[in-house]
């Protein structure tokens, strides 16, 4: 609440160097909050919380009549300590507010008896042309097994963003009609019925898409297919059977540049057949420990399949070392063809590894290769090197970056491989924790400049430090 002295307050410092540019000499004379103009005072109510923006209405009439047209309402129970008291604020907050476009809608709330209740609210933002609609629902686990959105949500004409977390099974009607919906965010939803959900998650202009915690219950195929899909996230953890085993995830995409999955790759049979335009792909897989490694091989094997296309791998899973003694597999592997930068994030990786050796020579591209938890050659045999040198390592391959380093002679072998055998090599990065940085920062260094060089352009740098520069991650 403002006090008497408010009159004395220098708006100028209210406002950012960028929105005095867009609003010019108007706001730089002003030196009082109230002269401000309305479209900037509105983003000063949007900065507020919400109890604290309506209470700005008592000021005078001018901000009461801004206050109808707040921007944002933002609701959590979290921030009351009585129940009757965030139903009365909820409700006369929307009473209070004209009919103006409202730019988001945030609503954190257990719904109990008052179902019917909340759902009314959720109508009132999308009367009044919600553009982003926020919510957390929390569901008593007694009620019935289906909650059911108000229908407008799913004709909602201005919907841009929509962010549904709820723990409880979540029936879309059959008609959804969100033409300008470019964000959809589900959390812990479950999903009932498969061909209405599928219309929800190929709504035409969909640009993001993440699924996190998501059960699909009895639905046997689900498929995702917005035409103008970019960035794809599928989030399971491990202790966590949402898309189950007997679920077909089939991803459809001519656009899709990202994919992020993190999830069972044993645990369904998913499909995913991605486009040329992707870009980045990063999977965290792993699979139930009571499957045995061929059964888990065929489903890796499929999996990077469907991935041959992307142009930035990273794999956070060891299911690569179950097709070593595949030959069938082995035999077949896919070509990856538009593959530049393949980044494992698994501890350590074996260099001696069949699949990896095969996987790199079916990636003729590659031009930097990290491997973010650590590197060995662990052959046991004295000079192994790598037979036959994939491709790469003769036309591509420009930078290699190990982290986790610690100077073993299992990893020192590995390093000895790498610049032995890639002959265009430029940058080989090696990264050490600071604990290591007194006991042989000047021999480790001097020791690996002595390695022979295939690339006598190859400059070799090393880091220490709790952080890799070049992998993101702590050490």
């Amino acid at each position: 609440m403002m006090g008497e002295n408010d009159e004395e307050v220098d708006a100028t410092v209210l406002v950012s160097s960028k929105h005095r540019e867009l609003i010019g000499s108007q706001v730089l004379s002003c030196k009082q909050l109230c002269d401000l103009p309305d479209e900037i005072l509105l983003r000063v109510l949007d900065c507020l919380s919400t109890r604290a923006a309506v209470r700005t209405s008592v000021l005078s009439k001018r901000w009461r009549h801004l206050s109808k047209s707040i921007p944002s309402l933002d609701f959590d129970d979290e921030n009351f300590f009585e129940k009757s008291q965030f139903l009365n604020f909820v409700e006369g907050a929307l009473s209070f507010r004209d009919l103006s476009p409202l730019k988001v809608f945030s609503l954190s709330c257990y719904v109990a008896e008052g179902e019917s209740r909340v759902n009314t609210w959720i109508d009132a933002a999308v009367r009044r042309k919600v553009q982003e609609l926020c919510l957390c629902l929390v569901v008593e686990i007694d009620r019935p097994v289906e909650y059911t959105l108000p229908y407008g949500v799913f004709r909602c004409e201005t919907l841009v963003k929509f962010h549904l977390e709820m723990f409880y099974n979540f029936r879309v009607p059959s008609e959804v009609c969100l033409p300008n919906l470019k964000v959809l965010t589900l959390d812990f939803v479950g999903f009932v019925n498969d061909i209405s959900f599928e219309k929800l998650l190929s709504c035409p202009s969909l640009e993001e898409l993440s699924l996190k915690s998501c059960r699909c219950g009895q639905i046997e195929v689900l498929n995702i297919g917005a035409p103008n899909l970019l960035k794809l996230s599928i989030f399971e953890p491990e202790f966590f059977a949402g898309l189950n085993r007997h679920c077909q995830l089939r991803i459809h995409g001519v656009r899709i540049k990202s994919l992020r999955y993190h999830g069972q790759y044993g645990g369904g049979d998913h499909t995913i057949s991605c486009p040329s335009s992707l870009v980045e792909a990063v999977i965290v897989a792993f699979y139930p420990a009571e499957e045995n490694p061929d059964w888990c091989a065929d489903r890796v094997f499929k999996l990077l399949k469907g991935f041959s296309n992307v142009e930035r791998l990273t794999l956070f899973y060891e299911g690569l070392w179950d097709m070593n003694e595949r030959e069938d597999l082995l035999d077949s592997f896919p070509v990856f063809r538009s593959l530049t930068r393949l980044k494992f994030d698994i501890s350590p990786v074996y260099l001696d590894c069949r699949a990896l050796q095969v996987m790199l020579s079916q990636s003729p591209c590659l031009r930097s290769l990290v491997f973010a938890r650590g590197l060995i050659e662990d052959s046991e045999m004295d000079g192994w090197t790598l037979d036959p040198v994939p491709e790469c390592f003769l036309s591509s391959l420009k930078e290699v970056r190990i982290c986790n380093f610690k100077a073993e002679d299992f990893e020192l072998s590995a390093v000895r491989v790498l610049l032995g055998t890639a002959e265009v090599l430029e940058k080989f990065f090696i990264h050490c924790s600071r604990h290591y940085r007194e006991n042989f920062q000047g021999s480790l260094m001097k020791h690996v400049m002595k390695l022979p060089r295939a690339s006598d352009r190859c400059a070799i740098s090393l880091e220490f430090g709790e952080k890799c520069s070049g992998c993101s991650r702590k050490i």
